[in-house]
């Protein structure tokens, strides 16, 4: 398993240790096109929505344009020549595309879902981790799991997606395990609606998505926060057999209307949750049951918490320690052109 300062920070699109790799003939990061050529209105509109969006300028945490499949393809050819371009939207953003929609998505977590996101992926490690230090078989299967934040997700119609957070089996094709936080009010993030994405994740990766935990609070006169859960369900009916998305835990509340958290409940997940049914097969059944759990409590103390630390940096406030009378601010100088 990967210590917490090893966490990939890049697109995995960019890296060459792609754990999700295109199936061959599919060509990411797309072949050049002529400088010289004139950008389509999809390019120049997509080109103008990241560079507001770095500036700044937009106020929304979720923007969409309309992309042809080769616009897409040209806007990450000039992505890629763009240094500062390229720096923030492989850091800064999560990005989203469908080809069958056409539908591409700029997207940014708030603060708040930021410092939440953290606690919750550090909690799961923080038991990974002790999982780990065993000398069982849930031991060596702890230690397989890796971290993977937003990387890059192919699913096989061709979409992209830079999950909010991820778990990945280290010879898994996919991520075992993704959590997605919505916007505050519902569980629709702009168009981000976390049933029909729960969805698209589990039919398009074939079931080897195991698990997608949704995660939604509301702020509008209320603090009630809620938790969903959906997986793979298989089954058959007249037409033969199926894969089709189950929602095995419905919009269950974890922190009340009053910010406190639920009591007696708790976010479950079971080793095998992390895993595709080819690998589940290395180990035995106690190893795949063996399970992480946060009580809900201790969930809604991290979103309070998360809250709060947002409050405190907004405010401009907490203990500092004040530069001594009479030193002065020396910063570094610029080299000179040309020299590092």
């Amino acid at each position: 398993m990967l210590a917490s300062s090893q966490l990939p920070h890049y697109k995995d699109s960019l890296t060459s240790q792609n754990p999700s790799l295109p199936e061959p003939g599919v060509i990411f990061p797309p072949s050049p096109v002529a400088s010289d050529e004139k950008l389509s209105l999809g390019v120049a509109g997509a080109l103008q929505l990241l560079e507001d969006h770095r500036g700044g300028k937009l106020n929304k945490a979720w923007n969409t344009i309309q992309l042809l499949p080769g616009d897409y393809d040209e806007l990450w050819w000039h992505i890629e020549r763009d240094d500062a371009l390229f720096r923030y939207v492989t850091t800064k953003v999560h990005l989203d595309y469908d080809p069958t929609t056409l539908q591409f998505v700029v997207r940014m977590l708030s603060p708040i879902h930021q410092i939440l996101l953290a606690l919750t992926e550090q909690d799961i490690l923080n038991q990974l981790s002790i999982i780990s230090a065993g000398n069982d078989s849930a031991a060596t299967l702890a230690q397989e799991i890796c971290p993977l934040r937003s990387t890059t997700v192919r699913l096989q119609d061709g979409s992209i997606h830079d999950p909010d957070t991820q778990f990945k089996h280290n010879t898994a094709k996919y991520p075992g395990l993704i959590i997605e936080i919505a916007c505050p009010h519902t569980k629709t993030d702009g168009g981000k609606n976390l049933a029909k994405l729960a969805d698209h994740y589990v039919i398009e990766s074939s079931g080897n998505i195991r698990m997608i935990i949704g995660i939604a609070a509301e702020y509008r006169g209320t603090k009630r926060a809620t938790i969903s859960i959906w997986g793979p369900k298989y089954g058959a009916d007249q037409e033969g057999k199926y894969l089709a998305t189950e929602e095995t835990v419905i919009s269950q509340e974890f922190r009340m209307t009053d910010g406190t958290g639920v009591a007696e409940r708790a976010l479950r997940i079971q080793l095998k949750s992390f895993l595709p049914h080819a690998l589940r097969l290395n180990f035995p059944p106690k190893a795949l049951e063996q399970e992480i759990a946060i009580p809900y409590e201790k969930l809604a103390t991290y979103l309070n918490e998360a809250e709060a630390q947002y409050e405190l940096c907004r405010a401009k406030q907490g203990v500092e320690d004040a530069l001594s009378a009479g030193r002065r601010k020396r910063r570094r100088e610029s080299p000179p052109e040309g020299e590092n």
